[in-house]
């Protein structure tokens, strides 16, 4: 599983910080609906992120999803 082609590995990327991007923002990350996390996990099904503004943890698409 990729982020901006970048592979995730569990050890080195739990806790990276992320940018969840939807698809109608057209990949502007400064989008009024984009929202920071930080990834928790990942797994076949997504890539678990707690999100800081909705205090919610969510299983996003990886492509939806940039670092920082």
């Amino acid at each position: 599983m990729e982020i901006a082609g970048v592979t995730l590995d569990e050890v080195i990327h739990k806790f990276d910080k992320v940018t969840y991007v939807p698809p109608h923002a057209n990949g502007n990350a400064g989008h009024s609906d984009c929202e920071q996390g930080v990834i928790i996990s990942f797994s076949d099904h997504g890539v678990k992120v707690l999100y800081s503004k909705s205090r919610s943890i969510q299983i996003t698409r990886p492509d939806c999803l940039v670092f920082g």
